[in-house]
């Protein structure tokens, strides 16, 4: 059986989002290796500090909406059972 490697950032990003909006509403995260290296309200800021912190090593950068909490997370109601003739 082969071992699962580490989450890619992306499938992190989608794991954790619900945490990550609660935790950083309208800011700017970087994530590294499965870790929020950086957060702010800019991008640049964000940016530059995630490439100083990341020393060369590749990042993921998101934005973080608090309407991201109303966005396919809803669970989808059961279709109404048949109630036939």
């Amino acid at each position: 059986m082969a071992e699962s490697g580490p989450l890619s950032n992306d499938d992190w990003f989608a794991a954790n989002l619900l945490d990550l909006v609660q935790r950083y509403p309208n800011q700017w995260i970087a994530v590294l290796d499965g870790n929020v290296i950086c957060s702010s309200s800019s991008k640049r800021r964000a940016q530059g500090e995630a490439r100083r912190v990341a020393a060369g090593r590749d990042f993921s950068l998101y934005f973080i909406e608090p309407s991201m909490l109303q966005m396919g997370f809803a669970r989808r109601r059961p279709p109404p059972e048949d109630q036939g003739p």
